[in-house]
């Protein structure tokens, strides 16, 4: 399926996308049509799965019909992005997956939240537990997982790496920091414009000061 130059960015937890902004400025100045989803009832608080549905709704809008699409998810919104890759056969509409900071073993920070999305994000959750039974299902979506050994939010810092794709470790302070970053953007625009340039596409931005490992 040709690959086409729609982004779509899924932030995290009670965010509406203003930490997204910075990211999707330069995702459009590389050239790419980068949407922000406002996710409704982004607590949490149903649970993933109704996000991951908001999700498949804006990627059949936005993507034009018989391409894929990019797909950037911060955090929660990193889960988001997986259950619809996963489990509502978003995979075979995604050509790329890139999470930033996501709990994808979990936080022990969601043990407080006593609501179906806390319960999903917490470490040795049945929900998470299915994801990484079949993470190898992600593979065809190039995933890349991007994660910072400062994280206060993410505990352990290392639920925040996928158990395949690459991985790009980057000294970002704070959680809420990580996708204003502008190492971080310069890896995401990298990682997109890469898939494009086997056709003569601009690359953008390469990555630096960051330490790059690969699995």
């Amino acid at each position: 399926m040709p690959k086409g130059r729609v982004a779509i960015l899924i932030p995290g937890i009670f965010d509406r996308g203003k930490s997204m902004l910075r990211m999707q400025r330069a995702l459009v100045h590389a050239g790419f049509t980068a949407h922000t989803i406002k996710l409704r009832a982004n607590s949490g608080w149903y649970g993933m799965e109704p996000m991951a549905l908001q999700l498949q709704e804006l990627v059949d809008e936005v993507t034009r019909e018989g391409e894929t699409c990019a797909l950037v998810g911060f955090s929660m919104g990193g889960i988001v992005a997986r259950y619809y890759l996963q489990r509502l056969g978003g995979a075979a509409n995604v050509h790329k997956f890139i999470a930033l900071s996501s709990p994808h073993f979990g936080s022990m920070w969601a043990h407080l939240l006593p609501y179906k999305g806390g319960r999903q994000l917490r470490i040795g959750s049945e929900f998470l537990d299915n994801l990484n039974r079949d993470a190898a299902m992600l593979e065809d979506a190039a995933p890349v997982s991007i994660w910072t050994p400062y994280d206060a939010t993410i505990l352990p810092q290392s639920s925040s790496r996928l158990p395949v794709g690459r991985g790009y470790q980057v000294p970002v302070s704070l959680h809420r920091w990580v996708p204003q970053n502008p190492a971080v953007i310069d890896i995401v625009v990298a990682e997109l414009a890469e898939v494009f340039e086997s056709e003569g596409a601009n690359t953008g931005s390469q990555p630096s000061c960051t330490k790059k490992s690969r699995r």
